[in-house]
């Protein structure tokens, strides 16, 4: 039973390790973007009295896509705030259980999180942002590509998890990879 769950686990980390890459890809990019966007937008406003009208809003709608992108990397690397007081108290099989819920839970909630996102990013296809013509679509679909990366980072670590409730031996203990983030795949 072990072997068939890591081979899934397997299978399901290699597919997050590439969409993580993008994601961090991604991120910087972003990052490097809106960084760009406010010196500009800042120079211009107080070097040259004459602010770029648009440049507030992208920054904006950039902040909202690096939000959702960097998510599942934060969840990755364990950087996420938790209270881990009872995590830190449990051991083997009673540590995994845990975890198994803890993962359950965040599945489901994005599971939620996509579904209604979809909604709301389907019906925003006719808004237009007020300085430039750009479908609020296109901000809106960072909210359901995020939680369906961030659902499937959980259900690596849900499978793992899984796993080690089987064979407390073969499961990771992730409180080592968060401790070193280097130990993460």
């Amino acid at each position: 039973m072990a072997d068939a769950i890591e081979a899934i686990e397997r299978l399901v980390g290699r597919l997050n390790a590439l969409l993580l890459a993008v994601c961090k890809g991604l991120a910087i990019f972003l990052l490097a973007a809106m960084t760009a966007i406010v010196i500009a937008n800042v120079f211009g406003r107080y070097v040259l009295s004459d602010a770029i009208p648009w440049s507030e809003e992208i920054a904006k709608f950039v902040m909202v896509w690096m939000t959702f992108i960097a998510a599942p990397i934060g969840l990755q690397l364990g950087a996420h705030i938790a209270i881990d007081a009872l995590a830190n108290a449990l051991r083997g099989r009673f540590y995994f259980l845990l975890q198994l819920a803890i993962f359950s839970a965040i599945i489901a909630l994005m599971a939620m999180y996509v579904d209604e996102a979809l909604f709301l990013t389907l019906n925003a296809r006719i808004q237009r942002a007020s300085t430039i013509d750009l479908s609020i679509f296109y901000v809106y679909a960072a909210m359901p590509i995020g939680c369906a990366v961030v659902a499937l980072v959980s259900l690596e670590f849900w499978l793992n998890a899984l796993k080690g409730l089987v064979d407390p031996a073969r499961g990771t203990d992730r409180r080592a990879s968060a401790a070193d983030p280097s130990l993460v795949g």
